[in-house]
């Protein structure tokens, strides 16, 4: 017990160290979170306390952000809703593909590399666009759209790997099996959101802000267990649990409730990544990773942009979308994890994705930040040398 005072007292110590060096350095959070759990190392690497605390936060920025999704939006426009994630998959998983064929590697190899360059971190995203104060703009709508999207995508896509790859399955049929429980728990969560959210607002709203923040915990937990029971991750459980809240009157209590921890356990998810890293095994990787993390924030931007315009945003707005979506986190490491127990140890995909992911969760947040004024700037110079 005194071992994990004295741990937790130095590790809450640096993240406001941190917070308040954001502040001086107009810096976004998010990356020195990481750089503070790559300092702390061996105190914060593998405590199952911190990683169990930091997946709490990761379930409670998806849930944040489902709070402020409208599913009466996607249902008048499901094409869009299609249209915008199709062009985000089609720029960026087959850029993973290609450069892991590249480099030599295996198809299967470069298939999970197409996953890791494809999926954009739902958690870096999300903090961020809370952060930035983003959270209700019109182009944010179609951010999560994407992101949903990516979730949806790389569940089939886990499922297959898992099928053909690690011969799990059983062939067509057990494949097919493996995604019902997930597409019945994704339509069960829609159908509590769309018909029966009157009664559970009923249900949940107490006076007590004590019980009301009890249950709201429970009913949140308890459908990102589902979520997995399903197959799906608790981060998409919990999304679809902020989607089933917002569609009642709590959605602005429920907010306030979870914010203190919200903003707790995701700066220890945070650090805990971050103490995950190895960097003496870095070197061997450098090159590749730079030219890596070069194509993935060129077709996340391009890809992001092309979607926001097809959703009907201006350009403005669509070139934000690009630049939200450039970070990368939790998802890229597990499929990393993943791609460990069958991937050639000379393949190195594990290192070279803990360098890709480091360096756009802390490009990734600087670009987000400063898109309006990269775009208006980008558009100046069109403009000057057009007339020139």
């Amino acid at each position: 017990m005194d071992g994990h005072l004295f741990q937790f007292a130095i590790l809450f110590g640096v993240l406001g160290l941190a917070a308040v060096a954001s502040i001086w350095l107009r810096l976004p959070v998010v990356p020195l979170y990481i750089l503070a759990g790559i300092a702390l190392g061996g105190l914060v690497a593998g405590d199952e306390i911190v990683e169990f605390l930091g997946s709490l936060g990761v379930a409670f920025l998806l849930f944040t952000l489902g709070l402020d999704f409208s599913l009466h939006t996607q249902a008048r426009d499901p094409a869009r809703f299609a249209r915008s994630g199709a062009i985000d998959w089609l720029f960026n998983f087959p850029t993973g593909l290609l450069v892991g064929l590249a480099l030599g590697w295996t198809w299967t190899e470069a298939l999970f590399l197409a996953g890791i360059t494809y999926m954009s971190s739902s958690a870096v995203v999300s903090k961020c666009l809370v952060d930035f104060g983003r959270a209700a703009h019109p182009e944010t709508e179609t951010i999560l759209n994407i992101m949903v999207f990516e979730d949806l995508v790389i569940a089939v896509y886990l499922l297959l790997l898992n099928s053909l790859v690690l011969g799990s399955g059983s062939g067509l049929w057990g494949y097919v099996g493996g995604l019902a429980p997930a597409a019945l728990f994704v339509a069960v969560l829609i159908a509590l959101a769309w018909r029966f959210s009157g009664p559970l607002g009923r249900l949940l709203s107490t006076r007590s802000d004590e019980s009301f923040g009890l249950l709201l915990f429970s009913f949140v937990l308890l459908v990102a267990s589902a979520a997995i029971a399903a197959g799906l991750s608790a981060e998409v459980g919990a999304f679809f649990a902020g989607i089933v809240i917002g569609a009642t009157d709590l959605k602005r209590r429920a907010a306030r409730a979870l914010d203190p921890f919200l903003m707790l356990f995701a700066a220890l998810f945070f650090v805990s990544f971050g103490a995950g890293i190895d960097l003496g095994a870095m070197g061997a990787v450098a090159l590749p990773a730079v030219g890596l993390v070069l194509l993935g924030i060129a077709a996340k931007i391009a890809g992001g942009f092309l979607a926001g315009l097809s959703s009907g945003h201006a350009p403005a707005p669509s070139a934000t979308i690009g630049f939200s979506l450039v970070p990368k986190g939790e998802f890229s490491i597990v499929i990393a994890a993943l791609a460990g127990s069958v991937a050639r140890p000379e393949s190195g995909i594990e290192t070279l994705t803990a360098v890709y992911v480091l360096s756009l969760s802390i490009v990734g947040p600087v670009l987000m930040r400063e898109s309006p004024r990269i775009w208006a700037q980008g558009r100046s110079l069109v403009r000057r040398r057009t007339r020139g």
